[in-house]
């Protein structure tokens, strides 16, 4: 069962005197001393452990407790017609982040490994329409490995307040950081075509903004929209810059953005076969399969099927492909809710 247990606000990596507090429950699962020991790690500490590294890592404050790591998590993008405080494809980008992050530190073996989110089984728990969080929400994530390659994360999702949101389990193939060299070379590509400036450049208010563009932040760009009976289609051309910050030279487009592009390719052809443009929906249950990866330079092509229609609650089979190769399925349900 997962605990609850989310640390008070902290300024350093040191470790923090203060005792953690619960937002997730009035009460502590187990007692826990004024002393409860957590350490504060910093994203520099992550970063060579988990081989993801900003903009797509966004976590704060990712502490470490006995047996779970707790993180704050920020929503960057707005969720459309997910009547949620963030989007499933979201809320999947942070928790499967984090869970790596619980991974890494029970991993048997030193050194860096990539975290290939390869399944995820994910249920949201509040069935009411909302608005999007304007205040940093937590998340919780425990881990431990099934094989000597594989191992699975057990996180959720809070709101600021303490109220649950979703809770979602993550498999991993884990791989070392010969083993993905060797299994990805091919998308490997030189990032940096010239040494970047010194520091004491100055750059223009724009300049700064253009550098700091986070990808995340807004939907992808999907083209070619088509619709055949209750199908329907798009595409995208994978650049590196939909890809920033995983992995280092090996630009790869990340699951949990593929999976934001299922979802908001079903959202869309609920409305259109509802006609009802503005429609919002709540998400249920959701399953997500992912085979392989989509390379910068490729086209991915997305499709979402409805396959069921339920008073409210519409089920749809999703997928990402790149020509023959599947790269990703999804199935969700949502409901309906205005």
């Amino acid at each position: 069962m997962l605990q609850a247990i989310a640390p008070a606000p902290v300024s350093s990596p040191a470790i923090s005197p203060v005792k953690p507090v619960m937002p997730w429950m009035a009460e502590p699962r187990m007692p826990l001393s004024d002393a409860a020991p957590y350490t504060v790690l910093s994203a520099q500490e992550l970063y060579p452990r988990i081989c993801v590294r900003d903009p797509y890592f966004a976590l704060k404050d990712v502490t470490v407790l006995p047996g779970e790591v707790v993180a704050r998590v920020p929503v960057q993008m707005a969720p459309d017609a997910e009547a949620m405080p963030l989007g499933l494809g979201e809320a999947g980008r942070h928790l499967a982040i984090l869970g790596s992050c619980g991974a890494a530190l029970v991993a048997p073996k030193d050194g860096q490994h990539f975290y290939l989110a390869s399944a995820a089984r994910g249920q949201w728990l509040q069935p009411t329409a909302q608005e999007r969080a304007t205040d940093m929400l937590w998340a919780l994530a425990q881990a431990e490995y099934t094989g000597k390659r594989t191992c699975t994360a057990r996180t959720l999702l809070s709101s600021s307040d303490g109220t649950p949101l979703f809770k979602l389990e993550v498999d991993y193939n884990v791989l070392s950081a010969a083993a993905f060299t060797r299994l990805f070379g091919e998308a490997r590509q030189e990032m940096r075509r010239e040494p970047r400036p010194a520091d004491t450049v100055q750059r223009t208010p724009e300049e700064w903004a253009k550098l700091r563009q986070n990808p995340y932040s807004k939907p992808l760009d999907l083209k070619d929209f088509r619709m055949e009976g209750d199908l329907m289609s798009s595409s995208l051309v994978v650049t590196p810059e939909l890809c920033k910050g995983h992995f280092a030279m090996h630009p790869v487009m990340p699951v949990a953005v593929v999976a934001g592009g299922m979802t908001r390719m079903a959202t869309t052809l609920g409305r259109a076969l509802e006609r009802a443009p503005g429609a919002r929906f709540v998400a249920k249950d959701v399953k997500l399969s992912a085979d392989s990866l989509a390379y910068a330079g490729q086209t991915v092509v997305f499709g979402a099927h409805r396959t069921c229609v339920r008073g409210a609650d519409h089920t749809f089979a999703c997928w990402a492909s790149v020509g023959e190769r599947v790269v990703a399925q999804l199935d969700v349900t949502y409901t309906r809710v205005d």
